[in-house]
């Protein structure tokens, strides 16, 4: 049964090929809409359950969500719409008749935006949070997205594999070893940023420095053994 709709649920990470400059400006942006797993909505989404029908036979692209009135006017279209494994993707365009669709393509093409969202129906979620199915209808434009996991993907591999690391932590899920070492290396290198700032006294003993590095690994959600 259909009928339970969904926002915000923004994951997007820019392609490794995505073009910059002032001369980019009309070309293709691929980006990740989504991905599976479970997000800040609770949803486990499984691309295997997606419906693209819908949003393929007008697959406008807006701002913020808004659908109403003159502001919910189309900012760009996806020239293409396809799963790739785990991921749903898109080749989305910028009007580059509308000056304001211009200004939003630039601030993608600059980094000054990283984010799209996607709005969705799901029905027959079960008791893991897993719905049977989900349909795409609209993919928007936005500042900020919901899923931590919203960040650049080129040339930031490290970055991003610490940010999933810490969505699991903040999930509850148990860190890989590899994760953890991410994590642990993060809070060694702001450690380390503080004390040269100032943060930590110069007098500081092992054992007092011993104990503020586990409380900063137990504000991050780890425990050592």
């Amino acid at each position: 049964m259909k009928g339970q709709r969904h926002y915000m649920r923004g994951f997007v990470l820019r392609a490794d090929n995505d073009d910059v400059g002032d001369d980019a400006g009309g070309k293709p942006l691929t980006i990740v809409a989504a991905t599976e797993g479970r997000k800040g909505d609770g949803l486990n989404l499984t691309m295997k359950g997606a419906e693209l029908g819908r949003f393929q036979a007008n697959p406008v692209v807006g701002y913020g969500h808004s659908y109403w009135g003159r502001d919910g006017l189309p900012i760009g279209r996806s020239d293409k719409t396809w799963i790739d494994g785990d991921a749903l993707k898109m080749d989305i365009v910028f009007d580059q008749d509308d000056d304001f669709a211009r200004r939003v393509e630039r601030k993608y093409r600059k980094r000054m935006m990283n984010a799209f969202s996607i709005g969705f129906d799901v029905w027959n979620i079960d008791d893991s949070g897993t719905p049977e199915g989900w349909e795409l209808f609209e993919v928007s434009a936005v500042p900020l997205p919901m899923d931590p996991n919203a960040i650049v993907e080129s040339g930031r591999a490290d970055e991003l594999a610490l940010a999933r690391a810490l969505t699991d932590v903040r999930a509850g899920a148990v860190l890989s070893k590899a994760n953890k070492t991410l994590v642990q290396n993060a809070l060694r290198a702001l450690q380390e940023l503080l004390d040269a700032a100032g943060g930590a006294d110069d007098d500081e003993d092992d054992e007092a420095r011993a104990r503020r590095e586990q409380r900063l690994l137990r504000l991050a959600g780890l425990r050592t053994h």
